[in-house]
């Protein structure tokens, strides 16, 4: 039934006689409350969201640690070597000098053709 029934009903019961002042403003009280709480739902999807957000900032949180231990013990070390200078860029190339030792003369080879003798 809807509200306006439930009144209705109840207004017919006072004017008939059925119940008194007391009674029939308690009955509409009770009725007018009924109707203005909100119906009660299962709050179920808001614990898995909050199960899913709390793991979200655990997982975030390990990774940051793990970023930061990487950070410092594997990345600023190597960054932080002390390095031989490079040497000055030059304009000029530089000079390069070859010595080729002496080649010693050698015997000398002739070479003689020998023709064969008609027969």
């Amino acid at each position: 039934m809807s509200l306006v029934d439930e009144l209705e009903r109840l207004k017919q019961l006072y004017i008939s006689g059925a119940l008194s002042d007391d009674e029939f403003d308690a009955a509409k009280q009770r009725l007018l409350q009924e109707r203005q709480r909100p119906p009660v739902r299962r709050n179920s999807v808001g614990r898995a969201a909050n199960r899913y957000v709390n793991y979200q900032m655990i997982a975030g949180a390990v990774g940051l640690v793990l970023f930061l231990v990487v950070l410092f013990t594997v990345i600023l070390p190597t960054m932080t070597k002390t390095r031989a200078p490079a040497p000055p860029p030059t304009s000029v190339a530089p000079v390069v000098t070859y010595t080729y030792p002496e080649v010693a003369p050698g015997p000398t080879v002739t070479i003689t053709e020998v023709t064969p003798e008609p027969r």
